[in-house]
């Protein structure tokens, strides 16, 4: 294929990047389980206006057979990331692509690796947007005719396949557990924290914000460390994650747990928004905005995405007590079970904790990776 057909685009160019970041609309929208991105999220994202993505090394590609485009990546390069690993790695982001596109896919891919590669890059991780909290960082490769529960999205099958294509490996399978309320070990779960006294369990304070974002910082990156996804986040990205879930997210939904008057654990959950944002198609009104609040409210579905307890402070209920206090929250709104995710699939202490709470897991979404000579 004419390697010409694949452009480099910079972040700094707003046409550019405005088209780019429609692109994945416009290839895969058609399907009634894909939901968009904001535009202008990804806008800032890219153009390096988001405090996470100041600081990384960025350039986009799009390939083209004749007049028209039919794939997308970023390739990103992330200091604080690699000196957390300690590890020259890369990552390809932002990827999209059309259907029966496997050589032009290829081609592309090989671009954003010699890109990467001349500069220093020695493995690239794959789809993943250098930064793992703000999500893209999965790639689905089951239960393609499932509805996807937010922040996560739906891709293609073929995704995976062009990756495989591309020599790259599915190194990081990711569990989703589904906590049934009914079950057995979710009731003996919830009798077990009833009867711990130790540990109290309050909601994210509106009115002392700042600070208790903080506290969740803190605690998650001293417990999220060793995570491969994860590194480190300063207060200022910490600040402007949750600000951007200040407005969705549900005081209830955003749980710290102490002992002795003193913060220990953190534990977080979502609505699913993938029904409000799907119509959206990339585009946020005020009026669109006020249904999304309003619809925070009246959600159907909804899962716990992250929890973290101090080390010194685990084994001793901590994390069940947090778990269980969020799920009751859950049931009060009508629901009969919720989503727990992601867990990494060596994350044994986490797959357990998960079981042992009601949880029945399978394998949805991998990451991949690839090392480059």
């Amino acid at each position: 294929m004419d390697s010409e057909s694949v452009r480099k685009l910079s972040p700094s160019d707003t046409r550019a990047l405005n088209c780019f970041v429609k692109l994945e609309r416009n290839l895969v929208g058609s399907n009634p389980l894909f939901v968009s991105d904001l535009d202008s999220d990804l806008i800032k994202r890219l153009s390096g206006k988001s405090a996470s993505y100041r600081v990384m090394e960025r350039q986009l590609f799009v390939v083209s057979k004749g007049h028209q485009d039919l794939a997308r990546c970023a390739a990103l390069i992330n200091p604080n990331y690699q000196k957390a690993k300690n590890e020259a790695v890369g990552f390809i982001g932002y990827f999209a692509a059309a259907p029966k596109s496997s050589p032009q896919v290829q081609a592309m891919l090989e671009q954003a690796e010699t890109w990467l590669r001349e500069r220093g890059v020695s493995r690239v991780i794959a789809p993943h947007n250098g930064a793992a909290l703000w999500g893209g960082f999965v790639l689905m490769t089951a239960a393609f005719d499932e509805d996807p529960i937010a922040p996560f999205g739906w891709n293609p099958s073929y995704y995976a396949d062009y990756l495989s294509a591309s020599g790259y490996r599915p190194t990081y399978p990711l569990w989703v557990y589904r906590i049934d309320f009914s079950s057995g070990k979710y009731r003996a779960a919830v009798k077990r924290v009833a009867e711990n006294k130790a540990v109290r369990v309050r909601p994210i304070s509106k009115r002392r914000w700042d600070s208790d974002v903080w506290t969740f910082g803190e605690i998650m990156n001293k417990t999220f460390a060793h995570l491969w996804q994860f590194h480190p986040f300063a207060n200022e990205e910490w600040r402007e994650l949750f600000r951007e879930l200040k407005l969705i997210a549900r005081p209830s939904q955003m749980l710290i747990a102490e002992m002795d008057g003193e913060p220990v654990g953190i534990c977080t959950g979502l609505p699913d928004l993938n029904p409000l944002m799907r119509p959206l198609k990339g585009k946020l009104s005020p009026i669109q905005m006020i249904k999304i609040l309003i619809g925070t409210r009246r959600y159907s579905r909804a899962g716990l995405d992250n929890i973290g307890v101090l080390p010194e402070y685990r084994r001793i209920g901590v994390a069940q007590t947090l778990a269980i206090t969020l799920c009751r929250e859950y049931q009060k709104h009508g629901m009969k079970e919720t989503f727990y995710y992601f867990v990494n699939d060596d994350n044994i202490r986490s797959r357990r904790f998960a079981e042992s709470i009601g949880g029945t897991g399978r394998v949805v979404y991998h990451c991949y990776d690839k090392r480059l000579s």
